[in-house]
């Protein structure tokens, strides 16, 4: 591994990639729809910034976090849990956490969007619906008949919420408890919080 990137360099990485990461959430909630361009810039990012630089995760470690995201989280696509763009983003989080942190990210997310559904079901007043639904499923399997009854077009349990704002949250999570990858970017700001400080 090179060490072509240190100090302030590693800092404007990390920095792109939490603006990239935004602008993901923003386009997800309003679109509905992940930047393949954004996806492939977070890729390319990781791969560079874990290959140059001895401050972040390591190459290889990099490219089982990209494998593993998209491993984890394809049979989620596949059962129509989530979309396509969910598991390019969370393989490209990988590319740039490394494995061991895009596991946490992963099982994060997946309990931050629990919550978040829960909460949707109460707000829409939904939840009732879901819980009958699903208990005339678990009858079912007490009688040995298996069937999913989808839920009505109109139930809040119908709609996708955007995942893309809770796998944001979890991978800022995850670096700021996990890891000590971001101290070039705090470090980044440290003459400026001094400059504050002298003022006030």
């Amino acid at each position: 591994m090179l060490n072509v990137f240190t100090g302030h360099y590693v800092a404007i990485a990390y920095s792109i990639f939490f603006f990239l990461l935004v602008v993901c959430s923003i386009n997800d909630i309003k679109l509905k729809i992940i930047p393949n361009r954004v996806v492939l810039a977070i890729i390319l990012l990781g791969l560079a910034l874990n290959f140059l630089s001895h401050e972040a995760m390591g190459s290889g470690n990099s490219l089982l976090g990209f494998a593993a995201g998209f491993l984890i989280m394809l049979p989620f696509y596949m059962l129509a849990g989530m979309g396509a763009g969910d598991v390019k983003l969370m393989a490209a989080i990988g590319s740039v956490v490394g494995l061991d942190n895009v596991l946490v990210v992963i099982v994060s997310s997946l309990i931050l969007m629990g919550f978040i559904s829960l909460v949707f079901l109460i707000v829409k007043g939904d939840l009732f619906k879901l819980l009958l639904r699903y208990q005339r499923i678990g009858m079912g399997l007490l009688y040995g008949v298996f069937y999913y009854e989808r839920p009505a077009p109109s139930e809040a349990a119908a709609q996708r919420l955007p995942m893309a704002p809770a796998v944001t949250l979890a991978t800022v999570y995850v670096l700021l408890t996990r890891c000590h990858c971001l101290e070039p970017l705090f470090n980044f700001f440290e003459p400026i919080e001094s400059i504050v400080k002298r003022l006030t």
